[in-house]
């Protein structure tokens, strides 16, 4: 019999301490000895045996920021939360971070206009994108991982790629770069403001690690300075209510 059963029928049998317990099953190396400061650093999802990169994730009670009849210059990150609108729908994640692959589907409606985001072709074009799909990293802001326009955040999963909008069915934008973010709560829950740019004492960054929500950006290659950010299209919708499945 294993030394560790052992110890445990000590338990059972004649009262061991869970002190003397831990002693025998570290001495067996099982599990529970530390290793230095190992146990408390954070961990990249690949370091966990037991990770199998499987994500299925939904998102609720979405708003487009802005909105799709904007007429140029427009503002579509909107820190301040004046130009937000309210629409129906819903966002269906499933993808495999380790093999980069899967699929994100977008639908919402805004007045009579049907819209479908099919997002599935991922890449990566920077080392953080971890080959399209990646997950446990910052981004934005002052993190030195993608561009600064966006508060520092914490992803719990991202991907970038290309993606085809539809409108009524029909094809609106054709292989368009795109970018989803499982993230921190970047807008305040009832002002709807983002806290960005703005000097900050403390390095976490400038979102709410108390909630989450998820970002979906849809761009063109095309710039236009008039625009925030400057592109001719930037199509950004966020999802307030995330379901892990």
């Amino acid at each position: 019999m294993k030394s560790w059963k052992v110890a445990w029928l000590c338990v059972v049998s004649f009262g061991i301490s869970s002190a003397g317990l831990s002693t025998a099953l570290a001495e067996e190396g099982l599990f529970g000895t530390p290793k230095g400061t190992e146990g408390t650093r954070i961990f990249k999802a690949t370091e966990h045996p037991s990770y199998s990169g499987k994500f299925r994730l939904k998102g609720g009670a979405p708003f487009l920021i802005g909105s799709m009849k904007d007429q140029s210059p427009w503002d579509h990150l909107d820190f301040a939360g004046k130009h937000l609108t309210p629409v129906q729908g819903a966002i269906e994640i499933e993808v495999n971070e380790v093999l980069n692959s899967g699929r994100v589907i977008a639908q919402f409606s805004e007045e009579s206009d049907h819209y479908r985001i099919v997002f599935d072709r991922f890449a990566g074009k920077q080392p953080f994108h971890d080959g399209g799909i990646a997950t446990r990293v910052y981004e934005h802001g002052d993190s030195n991982n993608g561009d600064p326009l966006y508060p520092k955040t914490w992803l719990y999963l991202a991907g970038w790629g290309t993606a085809t909008v539809f409108k009524n069915d029909e094809v609106l934008y054709q292989d368009y770069d795109a970018h989803f973010m499982v993230m921190e709560r970047s807008r305040d829950p009832d002002t709807h403001q983002v806290q960005y740019p703005v000097k900050r004492m403390l390095p976490g960054g400038e979102t709410d690690p108390a909630g989450m929500e998820i970002d979906l950006w849809v761009r063109s290659k095309e710039q236009n300075p008039k625009n925030f950010p400057p592109y001719e299209t930037f199509l950004h919708l966020c999802w307030e209510e995330v379901t892990w499945r």
